[in-house]
């Protein structure tokens, strides 16, 4: 019996594919939410819109790097390595349905669940407008308001919303910690 064939084998079924990390590219829109060039909306229908397909997810990212439940009634992928997100709801009218995409440009820590956010190190494409991991919102404030986002400065955390794209900053800083895009 060949014993290292085997294990060859069987370690290529669990192989999480490589996430080229530094090189990906988001753009998101009202209606489309593409990675590299993949569009992900190609989910069953909902209410206001398409939702996230999880296997062109996976074409794009590759399988999640976990897995876990997050509150009441959502199940997270997590590709750490690339700082997204995805959010499943396994109840009410979000039932079997990704609909919420999270790009995180700070590795946030979340005690309660022993989880790291990971950090997107890529370029993000809102609109038309360009953001990576050194945008400040004050540096797209005019450009985000121009599109149609409404800025809430509020004590904690500043954030710029329009429909179901929302960007939000770190705590009291101008520094964006991430951006959420609802398909629900």
């Amino acid at each position: 019996m060949k014993v290292i064939p085997l294990i060859a084998a069987v370690t290529a079924l669990f192989a999480h594919p490589c996430i080229a990390v530094g090189s990906l590219s988001v753009t998101i829109s009202e209606s489309s939410i593409r990675i590299n060039g993949v569009e992900l909306r190609n989910g069953s229908q909902g209410g206001g819109g398409r939702y996230i397909s999880l296997a062109a997810a996976e074409n794009a990212l590759g399988r999640p790097q976990d897995t876990y439940v997050a509150g009441l009634g959502v199940r997270v992928y997590a590709w750490r390595d690339a700082g997204i997100h995805m959010q499943k709801g396994f109840r009410g009218s979000d039932k079997g349905k990704i609909f919420k995409l999270q790009v995180w440009f700070v590795d946030a820590y979340d005690k309660d669940k022993d989880k790291h956010s990971g950090k997107f190190s890529g370029h993000v494409q809102i609109d038309g407008i360009d953001i990576t991991p050194d945008t400040t919102l004050d540096s797209i404030r005019s450009q985000l308001q121009k599109a149609g986002f409404e800025i809430t400065d509020d004590r904690n955390v500043i954030s710029a919303k329009k429909g179901g794209i929302t960007i939000l900053t770190v705590e009291t800083t101008n520094k964006i910690e991430r951006v959420e895009a609802w398909c629900s």
